[in-house]
């Protein structure tokens, strides 16, 4: 992780992961924090709540078995097996509020790096919405962030049924009246899913931030008068960036 971070950082111009750049320190021990944090959290949910909610399910049945009172139960309506689908629909919770923060933080750091040079005011965000049409908080156009967003939202909203409109297309068969349920197997996938995602989330703002540190002043042709070759290359860059945000943005929505 922490490897794959530093290549990832490398590629920032004049950004010194050492700890005599006191920006790059933070940036790089904020970012190192949020991807081990999500980490965690998957082995906390997968390791921990999970085989603990399986020895209670067992407990549970055993003691329901023996007890005196069960002739006064309706065991076909008894789903003991909804507590483990609780806890992973609660695992989703959590895991969107660990989207949230990273995301927060993704925007907070690029802004950090970037700042003392841009020549006008504004976030890395906002050119990006305003530029491209792109929010990074619209959770909906992603596969991974639309399904634990959705699930988040039903479990906090709806009781957990799977009545939140707009429904991905993955739960668009549910039956409202059933509440989800989702193996513990496909929360691990899901989560091991956003953990390669991170790193994109970061890589596309850095290059947002590029992109507007070459367009934020307009390329004026009588400027360069004197130095058409300059322009020329001024030209080329802004070509090549421009290609590069659209086929890097290409690449996220597929």
């Amino acid at each position: 992780m922490v490897e794959n971070l530093i290549v990832e950082f490398s590629k920032i111009p004049n950004f010194d992961l050492t700890q005599t750049d006191e920006t790059a320190t933070q940036v790089f021990n904020i970012i190192s924090f949020r991807m081990a944090e999500i980490i965690s959290y998957k082995y906390l949910v997968c390791q921990s709540f999970i085989p603990a909610t399986n020895k209670a399910i067992f407990d549970a049945k055993k003691d329901f078995q023996n007890s005196r009172y069960k002739i006064y139960l309706n065991t076909k309506v008894l789903d003991f097996n909804d507590t483990l689908y609780e806890t992973v629909r609660l695992g989703y919770v959590g895991l969107f509020h660990k989207l949230e923060n990273y995301i927060n933080d993704v925007m907070k750091v690029s802004d950090l790096i970037f700042s003392n040079v841009y020549e006008t005011e504004g976030s890395i965000a906002k050119w990006a919405k305003d530029t491209f049409q792109f929010d990074i908080k619209n959770w909906r156009q992603f596969y991974i962030t639309e399904k634990i967003n959705w699930i988040c939202n039903c479990v906090k909203h709806k009781d957990s049924f799977p009545t939140k409109e707009p429904k991905p297309n993955i739960f668009r068969h549910l039956n409202e009246n059933e509440k989800i349920k989702i193996s513990p197997d496909t929360f691990k996938q899901d989560c091991d899913f956003l953990i390669k995602f991170y790193p994109l989330y970061l890589q596309m703002m850095f290059i947002f931030a590029q992109h507007k540190m070459i367009f934020e002043k307009p390329l004026i042709k009588e400027e360069w008068e004197n130095t058409p070759d300059l322009y020329g290359n001024q030209v080329e860059i802004r070509n090549k960036m421009e290609l590069l945000v659209q086929d890097f943005l290409k690449m996220l929505l597929d």
